[in-house]
């Protein structure tokens, strides 16, 4: 009877944290000091999270490259050569020339495209934090999860082992009681085969944690062993505050999705406003310097001239063969098939909630069975 107790105690355990980990309260490294030292180094040494990371440095860079289209461009070039001239009826000739020129364009006018490929980038590089963020809230929600199913896996091993223990044990009163007459072959052989079928279970558990084991380091990049020291020995006073910390989660998850659906929106706008300056005059402000020479009339010395230009330079695209109407079609179609998704995932947000709202009462419900559980084995 004290074994069965001990088993029951243990699956009341098991059940609080079951629930615990399915639940969306997130204080695990209160009671584990080894998990709270894995998600403060997790950003360091995770690859997903550091792969995330370099998209994020992508598209400051793109956003970089975006605005610099709005910006003062200046080129210099710099050349010397050098000229060896066979002149009929003249002497031979050679000489050196040298030549240097500086160039400046600034966009002034182009309809509002500059900018809105400025925006555009700045709004990709909103996305990749966004997705950065929830990448991060994520992978440490996941650690919690696979950090507590190691957890419960190797409480399992013990108890199983505990189980197989009474089982040996089991299988031997049966066997004597076998040899006085008082019990049959029959019941030797399913006590033993029982014993034989737990053993296989308990080799399924001991793989299951090898294989958690792994998976898990796999998505922290912890290279440790992992102890499962309890602080203070505090973890089966753990309850879940489960109608407390829901909103939480929930409001996280729909705030994280509705900002990326209204930064694609804004991106498909100013693709619309790119598209419709294709086949619109563009004006650049441009200015230069360059030197160039010119032969002397009767003599074989040359010129060199110093030439400035500044003035306004305008380009007008007429006819591209539809391409700017079809990419205006094409983010128009994306723009409303966004909206769209906005509304759809505003109308399931509400399930979502509902459905929530079930599963945990569903859970609370296993606690209270597990309470009962636990006192029936104390009777």
């Amino acid at each position: 009877m004290r074994s069965y107790h001990y088993i029951a105690r243990k699956f009341f355990r098991f059940t609080l944290l079951s629930v615990f980990a399915c639940s969306s309260y997130g204080k695990v490294e209160e009671y584990f000091p080894e998990l709270s030292q894995i998600l403060s180094n997790l950003e360091e040494n995770s690859p997903i999270i550091l792969e995330n990371d370099q998209l994020v440095k992508e598209q400051v860079g793109n956003q970089v490259i975006a605005d610099s289209l709005k910006g003062l461009k200046l080129h210099i070039n710099l050349s010397m050569q050098s000229i060896y001239e066979d002149r009929p009826a003249q002497s031979f000739y050679h000489r050196y020339r040298s030549f240097g020129s500086f160039h400046a364009v600034k966009p002034i006018f182009h309809w509002g495209a500059l900018q809105a490929e400025s925006e555009m980038a700045h709004n990709r590089k909103k996305i990749s934090i966004l997705s950065y963020n929830k990448t991060v809230s994520d992978l440490h929600s996941q650690a919690r999860h696979s950090y507590l199913d190691l957890y419960l896996l190797k409480k399992k091993n013990y108890l199983k082992k505990d189980s197989l223990a009474l089982q040996h044990e089991s299988l031997k009163r049966v066997v004597k009681l076998n040899k006085v007459g008082l019990s049959t072959k029959l019941e030797v052989n399913e006590s033993n085969a029982s014993l034989l079928e737990n053993q296989i279970l308990l080799a399924d558990l001991q793989q299951s944690y090898a294989n958690s084991l792994n998976q898990f380091k796999l998505i922290t990049g912890w290279d440790g062993n992992l102890s499962f020291t309890d602080r203070n020995d505090s973890i089966h006073d753990l309850i879940p505050k489960l109608d407390a910390e829901t909103p939480l989660m929930i409001t996280g998850l729909s705030s994280t999705t509705m900002k990326r659906i209204q930064e694609e929106i804004a991106i498909e706008e100013n693709k619309i406003t790119i598209a419709n300056s294709q086949l619109r005059p563009k004006i650049n402000l441009v200015g230069g310097f360059y030197q160039d020479q010119v032969p002397l009339a009767n003599s074989e010395a040359n010129l060199l001239r110093n030439n400035v230009m500044i003035g306004l330079q305008a380009t007008w695209a007429i006819w591209d063969s539809s391409k700017s109407k079809g990419e205006k079609i094409s983010s128009l179609s994306r723009k409303r098939r966004l909206e769209y998704a906005m509304n759809r995932e505003l109308k399931s947000f509400g399930i979502y909630i509902k459905n929530l709202k079930q599963n945990l009462d569903s859970l609370s419900d296993r606690i209270k069975i597990s309470h009962e559980l636990l006192k029936v084995a104390q009777t």
